[in-house]
């Protein structure tokens, strides 16, 4: 008997010492401010187009400065080229984009609320593309431009989806076809192709929208077109 009083004395006491101390574990100010903007062409001013936001996508990190934070703030960028974190902590901050740029794009920002702040690189190439639709015929015409001219293009890609995220991983795309002309046109016969029959069903619901992107591999490095929406009969 004695010795279930001293426990039934005990674990009230146990049990408030631990609240307390998850108390003091959970007791750290929110995220209170946030951050948004464009990853820039250093020469044309407009958003670089980048891979698809997720797994194989464009990285943003961000290392708090003046801080003793020791870990960086990872999120990725989107396709258009546009990124946006809206829960992270107001203080200085190095922002460090792994991406398909030439050389490292980089910045440092004040955080203070929501904030906006573009940073600028210098993509491997810029690719401008046009699209059309003839029934289940589909068609990019397309031109690669290196922004370095000892760079090298080994291989364009023509993609397209039944889904807006298009990309060169598997997951985000219906069909590929690979040429080696920096210009040209890319046609896709979409009556014989078996992922547009079997997604048939997911276009048609989607108001007959398809989705096309153009990629080239160039120095290793696959820089993207716009994402562009075509209707089809």
């Amino acid at each position: 008997m004695k010795r279930l009083y001293i426990n039934s004395i005990l674990l009230p006491v146990l049990s408030l010492i631990c609240v307390s101390c998850l108390n003091e574990l959970d007791n750290y100010d929110a995220p209170n401010g946030g951050i948004k903007g464009q990853i820039l062409d250093a020469v044309t001013n407009e958003p670089i187009p980048l891979p698809v936001q997720g797994s194989a996508g464009t990285i943003i990190n961000m290392y708090e400065q003046n801080t003793e934070a020791t870990k960086s703030i990872d999120f990725y960028a989107k396709h258009d080229g546009t990124y946006e974190n809206s829960r992270v902590f107001n203080c200085d901050y190095k922002i460090v984009v792994k991406g398909p740029f030439t050389s490292p794009c980089e910045g440092s920002v004040t955080v203070k609320g929501q904030t906006g702040y573009n940073l600028t690189a210098t993509p491997y190439a810029r690719i401008k593309t046009e699209v059309s639709a003839s029934g289940t015929k589909v068609s990019i015409q397309y031109s690669v431009e290196k922004s370095d001219p000892s760079f090298t293009v080994s291989e364009v890609y023509g993609y397209w989806n039944f889904a807006p995220g298009v990309d060169n991983s598997t997951a985000n795309l219906a069909g590929k076809i690979t040429v080696e002309n920096t210009e040209g046109i890319i046609t896709f016969d979409l009556s014989e192709d078996n992922a547009f029959k079997d997604n048939i069903y997911k276009i048609k619901s989607n108001g007959n929208k398809i989705y096309l992107r153009v990629g080239a591999k160039t120095e290793g490095v696959i820089n993207y077109s716009e994402i562009q929406t075509v209707f089809i009969n």
